[in-house]
């Protein structure tokens, strides 16, 4: 159990390098994401996705099929496809991309009461998780490039909590006896 922690632990130290990379970049060329926002987030699906997938087969091995992240993760990578692919327009893209948080944002909430210990951490990310939602319901009743910009912001602030809150999490709690609460 200690050893899956530590592997656990560097896998989030690595996930969070590469996210925060990612958010700066993102950062860096929003001006140039939002007009090929199809592709952005067609590659960024992709990439959820098959990290949802790689992640759930090295942690869970022969029963990772029993986990519904992989499921999640399958999905994603497939309207990742999708969005690569398909002649779709920017409102639909903005709608779908919409959807998609909404969906992660409310596995994520429903997460949070089952993983994070830390009531501080729960609380960032619940705001976090609520702020998606409703700015991704605003992105599906306005889908234009204004509203965007504005999720791509957000998407800079969740590329970076992501992998944070649960590598802070496990930091805290480590030195607190197991069965302890907060």
């Amino acid at each position: 159990m200690q050893e899956e922690e530590k592997t656990h632990g560097k896998y989030l130290i690595v996930k969070l390098t590469v996210y925060f990379i990612l958010s700066a970049c993102v950062f860096f060329f929003r001006e140039t994401l939002v007009l090929r926002l199809k592709y952005f987030i067609g590659a960024l699906m992709v990439i959820y996705g098959a990290e949802e997938f790689i992640f759930e087969l090295i942690f869970y091995g022969k029963n990772f099929w029993k986990r519904e992240k992989i499921f999640l993760g399958i999905i994603e990578f497939m309207f990742g496809v999708f969005m690569l692919f398909a002649p779709i327009e920017a409102d639909t893209t903005c709608v779908i991309w919409a959807t998609w948080s909404i969906i992660r944002e409310s596995y994520e909430i429903r997460e949070l009461n089952l993983e994070v210990k830390s009531k501080t951490l729960t609380l960032i990310s619940c705001v976090e998780s609520v702020a998606v939602i409703v700015l991704s319901f605003i992105l599906i009743l306005d889908a234009s490039i204004n509203n965007a910009m504005i999720h791509l912001y957000l998407l800079i602030l969740e590329l970076i909590l992501t992998p944070l809150v649960p590598l802070l999490d496990e930091l805290f709690m480590s030195g607190k006896p197991e069965g302890s609460g907060e």
